[in-house]
This record gives structure tokens, sequence and C-alpha cells, in this order.
């Protein structure tokens, strides 16, 4: 098994405040506003603008943690460390960072996940891969993304 530290975390840009659920909620309200077939087509024409609207009034931070699996839950994650940091996630916005600093052993290939910690159901915010090649390297960065949530982060870690 291989040692590898996560060193840190850089939020390109955290993920979108607009899932599925608030577009079609959006949608359903256009319905209920407008009964002419010609404007709710109109109506919801223009939910795209109103998406955008959401996330650009608010640039809400992520609560983020790491796992080493696939499954979100705060008993899979890795960081940050609730017996040592006292708190479950790690609050990151857009152009922030966060200090990782934690050792962890990985079997290579090893994926590792980012989560937003969301009381109503924790959002994957992406993955990347520690491959067996990364290992004496020094320092690398891998981008976790997920398009369907909009977020991107750069993760920097080396393998020893």
């Amino acid at each position: 098994m291989a040692k590898a530290t996560i060193e840190n975390v850089f939020c390109v840009r955290p993920s979108s405040g607009t899932d599925i659920d608030v577009l079609n909620r959006l949608a359903e309200l256009a319905a209920a506003i407008v009964p002419d077939v010609f404007q709710l087509d109109e109506s919801i024409k223009s939910l795209p603008a109103v998406a955008a609207a959401i996330d650009t009034a608010g640039e809400f931070p992520d609560d983020v943690y790491m796992t080493k699996t696939p499954h979100s839950g705060l008993e899979n994650s890795f960081w940050p460390r609730p017996e040592v940091e006292d708190e479950d996630s790690m609050e990151v916005e857009a152009g922030t960072s966060a200090s990782v600093n934690v050792e962890i052993e990985v079997e290579l290939p090893q994926n590792i996940s980012l989560w937003d910690e969301d009381t109503s159901g924790d959002e994957h915010l992406g993955s990347f891969q520690i491959e067996e090649s990364d290992q004496g390297q020094g320092s690398l960065a891998k981008l976790a993304r997920n398009d369907s949530q909009g977020s991107a982060y750069y993760v920097t870690y080396r393998v020893d």
C-alpha cells in the first residue's frame, strides 16, 4: 500500500444552487401562474435565465469533505477529521483554498471523491484518480469536477 498526502483543495467553482428539483419547481410555478399556452412556452424559455440569476445571487460556498469511496456520508470521510478539527466539513467558496495536509493509505489506482455536505442530501462535487505513476513525482494537481452540479476543484497531492 502507498501513502498519499492530500495537500490542498482549491475551489474554482462551487456547486450550483440550481439542481433539477429547483428547475422542476420553477416549471411548475410557470405553469401555475400563466394559463395561456403561448405565454407558458415563453415563461419556460426564461427558466435558464432565472436559474442563472439564482446561482449568481449568492455564490454560496460548499461544505466540502473527501472520501476514498464513491459513497457520500461523513462516516466515510477522511477529511476533515471530526475528532481533530471538530468539524464534519470545511466551508470553501470560489477562489479560495483549504489546507488539507492529510496522509492516507491508498491502493493504486485510488479514487478520491469530494462532497458537499447538505441537509437535503450530500452532493457529489467531483472525483480524481491517484495513479501508480504518481509515486515519487512530487506535488501534483488534478481537477475534480461535476458538470451537472457545475462544481470544479483542484486538489494537490503527492504519493510517496
